[in-house]
């Protein structure tokens, strides 16, 4: 065998585990992380399914509500348009702001938003396609329409009736601005699809008729002010200008205006004159005192007017020949050569000559020099009478130029407010909006809501949702006990058994395991299933017959846990009972019984439930003297026991139903049945009634070694089954475990209902020793 089919056993069959702890052999390891991750799962999955109705139910009734719902639900259109906020403007344009690009500040969108949802825009809208005479607005329109038509005429908006119109307007209503962008998205809702686009143009076309009054109105408002202000400006330009005129003529001051528009005294342009020609005189001067200061350094040579002078270069240069050809001579011919005597002759002159040149201009250059002296004392004192004269002019020059300054601002005023002016007239005839439709509104074809695809799907995820809810809240509210993991976790006993119910692997309903009474039934291979039935619901497993795997597999692991239920030997004598009637104790009875007789062990059943037995019932067994007639004393109880028809299986039936069962089982005579039968048989098995109806149970409990407590799985509420087992311990019972009767097992672990499906229809339990 696998680890994974070792691991799933130990999960579901509890009754390893108990038996474990019962003989003191170490745990199974446990699980890994994973595995106990995905039991949970599986844990989840199988209340699912076992409360698969309780979803279907809850999934179907909203699934029907909603689609009924949404049919009768009326249909609403919804139309939109795309509107773009251009940059906000001044009130007043200029012609360069109206063609500028500029960002458009958060707020001045926010107020724009506000103002499409304002109540002005509204009012307008309804009153122009007078929704409030419409009954999807209104619902006294009707009224207000037959008394129209009797008059024969319209009736004027009611401003109550536009109220009401408005809250329903207001509703329908939705602008969301489009994120990082300066458009905005206009919708509107309405049962008529043509309206709702109507009403969504009308809204775009009144908002932008509304900023242009805005606009307009305060042009106007500022063109009249302006013109008052500039008819108050002129005057006071006029008569600054008149002032400024009049002082300067008291005070003989004349201004003249240069190229560059700059106004200035025409006493302070002719010293700003005199000042330059002084500087020059001045500059000339030195310069020609340099050269004059060198004439009379006698540094002929040096200066500009003879080292630069044409004719005496030219002398020089002949002097320079002259000296050569002389002295060519002069090798050969003594001075008194008449071609010497002629060169020497030319030498003079030339040296004369280039002498006269030279004193010739250094006396221009002293001439110029006096003249230079002379121009500058003249220029100076010129520059120092104008002087005198500007300090005069400056001292009235003050009052002239706060006069003046007074008339540029008047001036500039005047003009500043002309221009203005002027603009606004050109934007006021402008008409330009900051808005702009985008997308017009068009009738939509299709309904916004309701929307059958979206709301069934909804149906689906809630109904889903609610009926996970409900069958996990209907699990939680069900205390019965519907697994071994219950048992253990709220009984803290071992589940020795888990017996199913046959209905939850074939599919069909009957007796106790779900087989029709009286029926033997085909299964894998035209084989017959050895389970006998009686006249009532009691069922059996007998030997030499294939018996069916699920149920025969079923009681031969309680064997088993009987067996093994204790560490030195099982207990001899077994008292079987229950929390309350109907839970399957004397099936459980008559099988163990059967199941250890099959071991060729000598078995002894006893009927004790002496208010409603069903032994003889369930073994088919004649009525006759019995338990009761040993406990009266009529006879032993030897004569008494009956053979089963099944080898090593005898039975004590129950006899007459006395009047006083707990006085008989309380006996001495009973005690001394059981410990005689315990000599005699191997196995003594007790059938009693329910622990908490009688107190039978618990005077039974006290004379057996060991006590089996069966539970209806998923019918026997935990408080019940906890009761009964504080019953057992407060007598002192030896309670060695609890079996699980009639559990569907589909509702149980995926693996314990295909073992058992398995087990019920496989074909390789044929070859199976029946009598095991």
């Amino acid at each position: 065998m696998t680890t994974e089919t070792e691991n799933k056993i130990q999960r579901f069959e509890p009754s390893t585990r108990s038996l474990d702890r019962l003989l003191g052999r170490p745990a199974a390891r446990p699980g890994t992380v994973e595995m106990r991750e995905q039991a949970s799962l599986l844990a989840y999955w199988r209340i699912l399914r076992k409360r698969r109705w309780t979803v279907l139910i809850v999934f179907a009734v909203l699934f029907t509500i909603v689609f009924l719902g949404t049919l009768k639900e009326t249909r609403i259109y919804r139309a939109g348009a795309l509107l773009e906020i251009e940059k906000e403007n001044p009130n007043i344009l200029t012609v360069q702001e109206l063609f500028e690009m500029e960002s458009v500040s958060d707020t001045y969108l926010e107020t724009e938003y506000r103002v499409l949802q304002s109540d002005t825009i509204a009012r307008q809208v309804i009153t122009q396609l007078r929704l409030d005479l419409l009954p999807e607005f209104n619902p006294k329109a009707g009224r207000h329409a037959a008394t129209a038509g009797l008059a024969g005429q319209t009736p004027p908006p009611d401003p109550a009736d536009v109220d009401v119109a408005l809250t329903q307007f207001r509703e329908r209503l939705t602008v969301d601005p489009v994120k990082l962008s300066r458009l905005v998205a206009v919708q509107f809702e309405s049962r008529d699809p043509q309206l709702a686009a109507q009403v969504v143009n009308a809204i775009a076309q009144a908002d932008i008729e509304e900023n242009l009054r805005v606009r307009w109105e305060a042009t106007e408002k500022a063109t009249d002010w302006m013109t008052d202000q500039l008819q108050d400006v002129k005057a006071r330009l006029e008569k600054s200008e008149t002032q400024l005129q009049a002082y300067a003529q008291a005070n003989g001051l004349i201004y003249l205006e240069d190229q560059s528009g700059v106004t200035e005294n025409i006493v302070d342009e002719r010293l700003r004159q005199l000042q330059e020609e002084l500087t020059r005189a001045q500059a000339d001067r030195y310069q020609k005192e340099s050269l004059y200061r060198l004439v009379q350094a006698g540094d002929l040579d040096s200066l500009p007017g003879v080292a630069n002078n044409r004719v005496i270069e030219d002398l020089t240069e002949q002097l320079t020949e002259v000296e050569r050809q002389k002295a060519q001579l002069e090798t050969t011919f003594t001075a008194d050569y008449p071609k010497v005597r002629e060169l020497q002759n030319q030498e003079d002159k030339i040296s004369s000559v280039i002498a006269r040149e030279r004193r010739l201009a250094a006396d221009q250059l002293v001439n110029d020099y006096q003249a230079a002296v002379r121009r500058e004392a003249l220029v100076q004192q010129a520059f120092t009478q104008q002087q005198a004269n500007a300090n005069q002019i400056a001292g009235r020059s003050v009052q002239y130029n706060i006069l003046k300054r007074e008339v540029d601002t008047n001036r500039q005023l005047y003009q500043g407010l002309l221009e203005r002016l002027k603009e606004a007239g050109v934007s006021a005839g402008l008409k330009a909006s900051n808005i702009r439709v985008v997308d017009v509104a068009v009738p939509p074809r299709k309904p916004a809501r309701p929307s059958l695809p979206l709301n069934l799907s909804l149906a689906v995820v809630m109904g889903l949702g609610l009926g996970v809810g409900a069958a996990f809240l209907q699990e939680h509210l069900d205390n019965s006990i519907k697994s071994s993991e219950d048992v253990e976790r709220y009984l803290d006993l071992p589940a020795l058994a888990v017996i199913p119910a046959v209905e939850s692997l074939n599919g069909h309903r009957g007796g106790a395991y779900g087989l029709p009474e009286g029926a033997a039934t085909n299964v894998g291979n035209g084989r017959k299933a050895a389970l006998q039935t009686t006249a009532k619901s009691w069922y059996r497993i007998v030997g030499g017959i294939a018996p069916p795997a699920a149920l025969a597999e079923a009681f031969r692991g309680l064997r088993t846990s009987v067996l093994l239920s204790t560490a030195d030997r099982p207990p001899r004598t077994l008292l079987i009972s229950s929390s309350r009637p109907s839970e399957g104790k004397t099936t459980i009875s008559v099988n163990l019984a059967i199941s250890l007789a099959q071991l060729n062990k000598r078995v002894l059943l006893i009927d004790g439930d002496l208010r409603r037995p069903s032994i003889r019932k369930a073994l088919e067994m004649e009525n006759s003297l019995g338990l009761v007639s040993y406990l009266t004393g009529q006879q032993d109880w030897r004569s008494a026991v009956r053979p089963t028809g099944v080898d090593n299986l005898d039975a004590l039936v129950c006899g007459p139903v006395p009047p006083n069962p707990a006085e008989l089982l309380s006996s001495e005579r009973m005690r001394v049945l059981l410990e005689e039968a315990r000599e005699e048989y191997q196995f003594v098995l007790v059938d009693s009634p329910p622990l908490l109806n009688v107190s039978d149970a618990r005077i039974l409990a006290k004379l057996t070694e060991g006590m089996i407590l069966v539970v209806k799985g998923g019918d026997t509420p935990r408080e019940l089954a906890q009761r009964a087992q504080g019953y057992a311990r407060d007598v002192g019972a030896n309670l060695i475990g609890v079996v699980l009767n009639n559990l569907d097992v589909r509702s149980g672990d995926d693996y314990y209902y295909r073992y058992y499906r398995y087990d019920y229809y496989g074909s390789d339990h044929g070859n199976r020793d029946g009598a095991a």
